[in-house]
Formats: structure tokens, sequence, C-alpha cells
């Protein structure tokens, strides 16, 4: 294939305003020709900042939505995100569909289309690595996107990042990158991997591995974020906590114990995302670690001109909270916590 690729993004959201308009921002600055977002939560209110960006599409996941979709909304998380991604990919113009969260943003070294029009025809998506980003301690958090960058080698059986049953091979969150899909192929896209025919085919299609594009992957903006992703779980699919990788079962276990103390869940995340300013000189020698600004504030300027997004971690919490407190009651109401 010669010449460029018209690419596009797909998410689903259940996330506080700042965090969905910085990534819709992120994605028009590096040129997406179409931006997909499901509203997990259909009363969403961002969905009425969106709507009036013309690459936006909006879509409120409804009652309505769902029975038009499939037989029914499915309760887990992950599967919504599926089937979400693949009715975008269907009604998509886009050669090339990016499928990820919130709180991934792509790092591109160069022209995204030019890249994804290199990609030999045969092969029918591209594997996009993560980095994950982790916090420098002593440094107070300005905003939620302050920090430094971590960096998985693939296939590598050995790192000098800090492992434990908390974070295997380093990384509190997954390092399976997401899929880049061609389009007109009709595949069903899952949270990793495309797959032809039902999404839990065994056989995955072969791929191309980026090596010019990359995620920065959030795993949790501040300590309160990363303890609600366990903590809608324990809501929407409790039965599903304990088929959690080893590692996220055991994060579950000590941010369960700290929900009351706000101070023993941000010590907690410091413990396992975090690195002393000579360490991460050290991992940054040996490649293990990009220091890094990412700032969105320029892209929310000129995506949203005359709105004010905070994104102070302590705006970001306040925005949080209420999901978190109903969530956590209907965790407790179904005894799970």
């Amino acid at each position: 294939m010669t010449g460029t690729a018209r690419w596009g993004i797909v998410a689903t959201v259940a996330e506080p305003a700042p965090l969905v308009m910085a990534f819709v921002a992120h994605y028009l600055q590096l040129g997406a020709f179409e931006i997909h977002i499901y509203l997990d939560e259909p009363d969403d209110p961002v969905g009425d900042i969106l709507k009036w960006l013309p690459p936006v599409h909006v879509t409120r996941c409804d009652e309505a939505y769902w029975k038009a979709t499939a037989p029914r909304r499915p309760r887990r998380h992950n599967n919504r995100q599926s089937a979400n991604a693949t009715h975008a990919q269907a009604k998509s113009k886009v050669e090339f569909l990016l499928s990820c969260d919130a709180d991934e943003f792509l790092r591109p070294a160069s022209d995204v289309p030019a890249q994804l029009a290199e990609i030999p025809e045969r092969l029918t998506w591209l594997k996009v690595f993560n980095l994950e980003r982790t916090m420098i301690r002593g440094t107070p958090q300005r905003t939620i996107f302050d920090g430094a960058f971590k960096v998985h080698y693939q296939g590598s059986t050995e790192t000098p990042l800090r492992t434990s049953d908390l974070a295997p091979m380093g990384f509190t969150g997954h390092a399976a990158g997401k899929p880049f899909v061609r389009t007109k192929i009709g595949m069903n896209i899952g949270i990793h991997v495309p797959r032809h025919g039902h999404i839990k085919a065994r056989v995955v299609p072969p791929h191309h591995p980026a090596d010019q594009i990359e995620l920065i992957h959030f795993d949790g903006l501040t300590p309160l974020h990363w303890a609600g992703k366990f903590i809608r779980q324990a809501a929407q699919t409790p039965d599903r906590l304990e088929q959690l990788p080893p590692f996220r079962i055991a994060q579950w276990r000590r941010i369960a114990a700290c929900l009351s103390d706000p101070e023993a869940l941000r010590a907690l995340y410091d413990e396992i995302n975090g690195y002393d300013s000579p360490e991460l000189d050290a991992l940054e020698v040996d490649g293990f670690i990009v220091r890094e600004v990412f700032d969105p504030t320029p892209a929310l300027a000129s995506a949203f001109p005359g709105h004010s997004v905070d994104l102070t971690p302590q705006a970001f919490d306040d925005l949080l909270q209420p999901r978190i407190d109903r969530w956590l009651r209907i965790a407790r109401k179904n005894g799970v916590l």
C-alpha cells in the first residue's frame, strides 16, 4: 500500500469530563478523521460538550441502543467495549480504527496515516504497544497527567523495573497493547486483539507490530481513579473479580483494605506506582523510562475554546467521587465489601 490511510479512534467511556475532553482533544490534534465516543452511562453530560465537534460521533448506550445492537446489554464492561468498537467499525469511513480506553493516548513518532499505509495488505491489524505512567516520589502531582513513563520490552523475561505480585514485569496494568484494525475486514474487535468470527475464537489473525506508534497508559489518573476501576467491577460484575489476572486480584485485595482510609490508599498507590528520581535516572539510561511531559492543555484550548478545563487531581476526584459512591453502595448491597 502506498500513500496515506485515514484513521479513527473508538472508546467506551464512563469518566469525568476533563479526561474525556483531553482524550478527544489529543486525537483531534493528531488528525484523527473520526472519533467514536460511546457513553456507557447514557445520560453522561460530556456528550453535550462533544456533540458540536464534527469529527466526533457520540453514541449514548441507552436501552434503545442495546436493543438495536445486541440481544441484551453485556454485563461485563470489557464485552460492552468490544461490542461498541465492532459497532463503530461497521459504520466508519476510515481504513483503520484504533480501539482503546479514555486513559490511553497515542504517541506517534511520525505521521500516523503514512505509517498505517505501509502495513502490508495481507495483515489485518497493527498491534500498538503501550508505555505506562509512573509517578515521581517526592514531587507533588500538579495535574492528572504528571509523571514519567515505563517501557515494557515485549518478549523479555527480565526487567530492571520494580516487580512484585502487584506489578509483574513492573507494570501495574496491562502490557498487551491495543489493536489498530482494518475496518473493511469486518473483524470482531476485542480489548487487545481482533478476531474473525466470535470474539472468543482461539485464532488471532496475523498482525503488524508497530515500531513508530505507541500508547501511553495512565493506569489510574489518581489513587481514587485507580481504585475506582475495581469498585466499578465490584458493583457491576462481582462474580468476575476472582477471575481477574492474579496480579489484579492482589491489587484489589490491597485496595479493598484501604477504602475507608484515603491516606492508606495514596500510600499503596505510591508504593507500587512510584519511583524515586534517582531510580528513574538509572532506568532512563537503560531505556526503561521515558521522561516526557504530557500536557494536553494546548490541544484542549484548540478543541474547546472558551472552556476552562481543570486538570488538577482534586478537581478530577471531586467529579469522580459521586460515581465511586454509587458503585460502593451497589457493591456493599451485593455483599462484596
